[in-house]
C-alpha cells in the first residue's frame, strides 16, 4: 500500500474514532459522507487497503441475537449500498427462549465491513441523538395530534431518507469529476458471487405505520440530508491528507 493511501485510512479511522466517541453530534454526522468521499475520492479500494492480492471475504454481526427493530433493516441496506457490503438476517432460538432471535450479518472484504460496521452505529447514534432532541423541543399541540412512538418512527424514517438522499447527491457529484468513481462504491463481483451461493431467503419485514407529512419527518430528513461541513471545507480537509 503506498504511503498516501496508508494517510488516507488513517484519517478515516481517526475521524469515526472521534466520532465514536459521541462528544460531539456535528462531527459523527459529517463523518458518515467524509468516510465515502474520502474512499471515492482516492480510489481506495480492497486491493488497495489489503496486503493479500486476493483478499478473503469475510461475516461480522452487528449484534449479539436480540431482538431487531425495523429501522435497523432499512439503515443497514443504506450503508451497505455505499460501503461495498451485502447483508442478512440470521436466526436463532435456544431452548429457554420464547421467541425467536435475530442479528445483521454484513458480508464483505475487512476493510469494507469494518468501515461498514463502523458507519452503520455512527448513524444510528446520530439518528438516535437528533431524534431524542427533536422529541424533546416537541409543543403540547404536537404531542395532542401523536405519540411519542409515532413521531419517533417519523423522525428515524426521515432522517434514513435524507442519508440516503445525501449519499445519491454526493456520488453523481463525484461522477461528474470521474466516472469510475461509480464502479469503485459498488460492492465486489466476487462478493456478490459468494452471497448469492451461501444466502438464501428474503429480508421481509413489516413496515410501521408512520407520517411521512409531519414536522418530525421533515426534521429528521433534513437532519439527514445536511451536513456541517460545506463542499469547500471537505474538499480542503481531503487534500490535505496526502
Amino acid at each position: 500500500m503506498s504511503e498516501t493511501n496508508q494517510k488516507i485510512l488513517a484519517k478515516i479511522r481517526n475521524l469515526l474514532s472521534l466520532a465514536e466517541d459521541g462528544g460531539n453530534d456535528e462531527e459523527s454526522q459529517t463523518a458518515l459522507l467524509m468516510a465515502q468521499k474520502l474512499m471515492l475520492k482516492h480510489r481506495i479500494s480492497q486491493q488497495e487497503v489489503s496486503d493479500k492480492e486476493r483478499p478473503e471475504i469475510i461475516l461480522r454481526s452487528l449484534s449479539v441475537y436480540k431482538r431487531l427493530y425495523w429501522w435497523e433493516k432499512v439503515l443497514v441496506k443504506i450503508i451497505a449500498d455505499n460501503f461495498r457490503c451485502m447483508f442478512y438476517i440470521q436466526s436463532n432460538r435456544l431452548p429457554h427462549q420464547q421467541s425467536v432471535q435475530r442479528k445483521i450479518v454484513l458480508m464483505g472484504f475487512p476493510e469494507d465491513v469494518d468501515l461498514c460496521f463502523q458507519m452503520f452505529n455512527i448513524a444510528a447514534d446520530t439518528m438516535k441523538y437528533y431524534s431524542k432532541l427533536h422529541l424533546t423541543q416537541l409543543s403540547a399541540e404536537e404531542l395532542r395530534q401523536s405519540s411519542l412512538s409515532q413521531l419517533r418512527k417519523s423522525y428515524y424514517q426521515g432522517f434514513m431518507d435524507g442519508l440516503k438522499e445525501k449519499f445519491d447527491l454526493q456520488l453523481k457529484s463525484m461522477m461528474k469529476e470521474n466516472e469510475k468513481y461509480a464502479l469503485i462504491i459498488q460492492t465486489p463481483q466476487s462478493v456478490k458471487e459468494k452471497f448469492n451461493r451461501e444466502i438464501t431467503g428474503l429480508l421481509t419485514f413489516n413496515q410501521p405505520t408512520l407520517s411521512r407529512s409531519n414536522h418530525a419527518y421533515e426534521d429528521g430528513f433534513q437532519k439527514g440530508k445536511n451536513v456541517n461541513l460545506s463542499q469547500g471545507q471537505l474538499d480542503h480537509q481531503s487534500d490535505s491528507s496526502q
